[in-house]
């Protein structure tokens, strides 16, 4: 997900976006990505509030930098956490309690960042006696 094909599908008339499938499919995937919520993919009347959003202000939101300890490699485009938990990391949005949750379940993926804290083991146990705490 990048800037530049959020930036073509949108310049596509609404009229085409409707009758296209796959490009509406692609779009709900952007909404739900920028706006960090479950979308409805088969409600037919929702798809036009998410396009006006997505026109209005996705392509900002999208590129908005968040503060964070953590920075993919340059060749890694989005993560998503965990399957189907509509969380996800990319270039441009990787909150440092996302990408803990990320290296949580697999420490291995360290190997996607190319900055992290030096702690990043403590914060992943630190996290760890944070939830039992909750429990």
């Amino acid at each position: 997900m990048n800037k530049q094909r959020l930036e073509q599908i949108l310049n596509i008339p609404f009229s085409e976006l409707v009758s296209n499938s796959e490009l509406q499919t692609e779009l709900t995937d952007y909404y739900k990505f920028i706006y960090n919520v479950k979308v409805c993919t088969s409600c037919k009347n929702k798809f036009p509030t998410y396009y006006k959003k997505l026109v209005e202000n996705g392509v900002e939101k999208l590129t908005a930098k968040t503060e964070s300890n953590f920075k993919l490699r340059d060749n890694i485009g989005v993560l998503q956490i965990n399957f189907g938990d509509g969380n996800f990391i990319s270039q441009t949005y990787a909150p440092d309690d996302l990408c803990i949750g990320f290296l949580k379940d697999n420490p291995a993926r360290i190997s996607l960042f190319e900055k992290y804290p030096e702690n990043w083991m403590e914060l992943i146990q630190k996290n760890n006696e944070n939830e039992t705490e909750n429990e």
